[in-house]
Parts: structure tokens; sequence; C-alpha cells
């Protein structure tokens, strides 16, 4: 996030990471202040020392499950806080929830938290979740369907391709979407095309803003400007300058 914290992240693989992007550890050496990226998903957070606030609300003990994010939010902490979480995919967290997965379980997730010390770091966090990873999954249409879906938008097919390329009817991805996503899947897709804006100003930095408009699909530097604010809580012009200065 930060030189103020020490951030680790790992990847599952096997069938759960159709609904988990990472598991993540942190310890901030300093207080300080991050601000957490928007991806239209679920999290859960263990504290395990310290204090946590997130979008101006502190996080307490054991865990706190973290909204669908629709909008960036920052987070800040004080020095010596440990804190680690699951970062779920869109829909990831509703999925598991349906077919009773025992990782989004209360009990899993209580006990998980009762057992991370001070002492607790990526790996000992990972060997506590991962007698889940391989719990029996459940094949639902539904489910499966959303998910091709949603992986068409995050890989910024568009909207009307990736309904064309989705079995089902448009209606019923539509309703799939909004009961698991939490949010449409057009409000999804604005989020993803931002993310791409976000870091094609990363990587090409001498891209000017109106080009970087029509590479990522919007009407005009205007509409980029908006959507780029509303999203990430920052103009793209004040981002470009944040990262490059």
């Amino acid at each position: 996030m930060n030189d103020k914290l020490l951030l680790e992240l790992y990847s599952p693989t096997g069938e759960i990471a159709d609904y988990v992007q990472a598991i993540w550890f942190a310890r901030a050496q300093f207080s300080g202040e991050s601000w957490l990226p928007c991806d239209g998903a679920k999290g859960v957070i263990f504290l395990i020392s310290g204090q946590l606030n997130l979008a101006g609300k502190p996080l307490n003990q054991p865990y706190s499950m973290q909204t669908i994010s629709t909008q960036s939010e920052k987070v800040t902490f004080t020095a010596g806080s440990i804190f680690c979480g699951i970062r779920f995919k869109p829909a990831g967290h509703a999925h598991l929830q349906k077919v009773n997965h025992s990782l989004v379980a209360p009990t899993t997730l209580a006990g998980i938290a009762q057992a991370l010390d001070q002492g607790a770091n990526l790996d000992s966090f990972i060997d506590l979740l991962s007698a889940h990873f391989n719990a029996p999954k459940i094949h639902l249409q539904t489910i499966e369907h959303t998910q091709k879906l949603i992986h068409k938008i995050i890989n910024l097919t568009p909207l009307n391709t990736a309904y064309e390329h989705t079995p089902k009817g448009k209606r019923q991805l539509e309703r799939y979407v909004k009961n698991t996503c939490g949010i449409t899947a057009k409000h999804l897709a604005r989020i993803y095309k931002v993310r791409q804006a976000k870091q094609l100003i990363k990587e090409y930095p001498q891209l000017s803003l109106a080009r970087l408009a029509l590479e990522c699909g919007f009407s005009d530097q205007s509409h980029l400007n908006n959507e780029f604010n509303a999203i990430l809580q920052i103009t793209p012009a004040k981002y470009k300058k944040l990262i490059h200065q």
C-alpha cells in the first residue's frame, strides 16, 4: 500500500480461485493511511492488534466484513497494527454463501480470528485457511453463468458482447449479477474500465488524458474525469501527478 505498511499477498490456486482473488497480511511500521482500490467485491478483515479505520469507521476484533466496493476507500492505521484478510472476487462471497462453503461460515471466521495472534504471518494465516480451500464444490448453473459473465467484464469485454457469449438471456444474467454482486453488470463494467485507465496512467505517463479517454472507451476526457473521480475519489490528472511526481 505504501512505505508505512508492509503488505504481503498470496493468490490461491485450485477451485477456490474461482471465488477468492487474494489472501493478504499487513503490518504497519508507522501510523499512516492508504487507499483501498475499488473492485466491485467484498472482503473480510481480521484485526490482530492496533487500531484500524476504514472509510472513517473503526474496524473491531475479531473480524469485519467489508461491504461491496463501489468506490475507493481510505484506510488509516496506528503504528504496530497487524491485520490480514481475504479478498473475494466480484460475487465470490455470495456464491460461496449460496453453496454453504465452509470458508465463509461465521464459525469458521470466528475460529480463524481466535487462532491469530501477534506472532502470526502470511504463511500461518494461509495454513488456517487452507483446510477450507478444497471443500467440495457444488456446481450450480446460475453461478457458473454469472461467473462467466463477470470474468468477461473484468477482462474488459464490451458488455453487449459479454452478454452474447454467455449462456442464458440478458435479463436473467442482469438479475443474477445484481443479486450476487449487489451492483448491476453495467456498474461493474464502469469500475473495471476506470481500473484500466488507472493502470494505463501508471504504465504510460506520457499518454495524454484525451488519448487515454479514447483508448479506454470513454466518450471524451470529461467523461473519463467524471467516472475516474466518482469511482477512485481522485481526478485522473491528480492521480497522474501523484504517482509520477
